[in-house]
């Protein structure tokens, strides 16, 4: 299993639409095999600071969502609402602890 965590800072006043646009891409991405869980959050004192952590069973899963004409259309849409581009991170399980 990896997780995906995207950072996105929102333009002032652009949080509702933001989150319309968030809605309709998770909906979509459910759709890909893969996808487990994505979660939406901001920081406490600054809402213009989106951060969403998704988890999926394997890179090869969200790549299928990165690479979607879904996520591109979506990402379309929502680049005039963020000051600059998205962080993406995708991170997996240390065996370390295991």
């Amino acid at each position: 299993m990896i997780r995906v965590i995207i950072e996105r800072q929102i333009n002032d006043g652009c949080f509702h639409d933001y989150l319309d646009l968030i809605r309709r891409a998770r909906k979509q991405a459910t759709a890909i095999d893969g996808f487990i869980a994505g979660e939406l959050l901001h920081e406490k004192s600054n809402e213009n600071h989106a951060v969403i952590i998704s988890s999926w069973e394997n890179c090869e899963s969200w790549e299928s969502w990165l690479n979607s004409e879904e996520r591109k259309a979506v990402m379309s849409d929502m680049r005039p609402l963020l000051e600059n581009d998205e962080k993406i991170t995708v991170l997996e399980s240390s065996q370390l602890l295991s």
